[in-house]
């Protein structure tokens, strides 16, 4: 599990720069992102610009998306990767931001639902039978470079 989220986090590292202009791109946007939750019954106003920060170094990643072929996968964390293979997405995008709808196989109706702030470093995520959860796109430090030893 400790490879896949390096590779996640690696992936993520190189997105983190967002414009409003790229959300009408937003499988780019999403691929490959990594999202951290701010917390259950938190609000994204109610956090110092400190908490901000130190969420968005994602010691620990909630929540990531990979396209694969047509398909996005989700990888959740929680003690245990779980994955949800949604076999296709819609979006559309606003003033506000982009929502994006994900469908199960043979499913006409939504699975899940993102809303992607115009921002595109914050997502609430709604989900059939549960309360929505608000992320932050994550900004995981780059991974350590080693130096070369010297020969002797």
């Amino acid at each position: 599990m400790r490879t896949l989220l390096l590779a996640l986090v690696t992936a993520a590292a190189v997105q983190n720069q967002t414009n409003s202009a790229s959300l009408a791109n937003w499988p780019r946007l999403l691929n490959r992102s990594v999202w951290i939750d701010i917390g259950l019954g938190r609000t994204l106003n109610a956090l110092t610009p400190k908490q901000v920060l130190e969420l968005r170094k994602c010691h620990e990643p909630t929540m990531a998306f990979q396209r694969s072929g047509g398909a996005w996968v989700q990888s959740f964390y929680a003690g245990i990767e779980m994955r949800t293979i949604y076999a296709s997405a819609t979006a559309e995008t606003s003033s506000a931001g982009t929502t994006v709808l994900f469908y199960m196989a043979g499913n006409r109706e939504p699975a899940e639902t993102l809303h992607i702030a115009q921002s595109g470093d914050v997502l609430v995520e709604q989900t059939r039978g549960f309360r929505p959860r608000t992320f932050l796109k994550c900004d995981p430090p780059k991974p350590a470079t080693s130096k070369p030893r010297p020969r002797r």
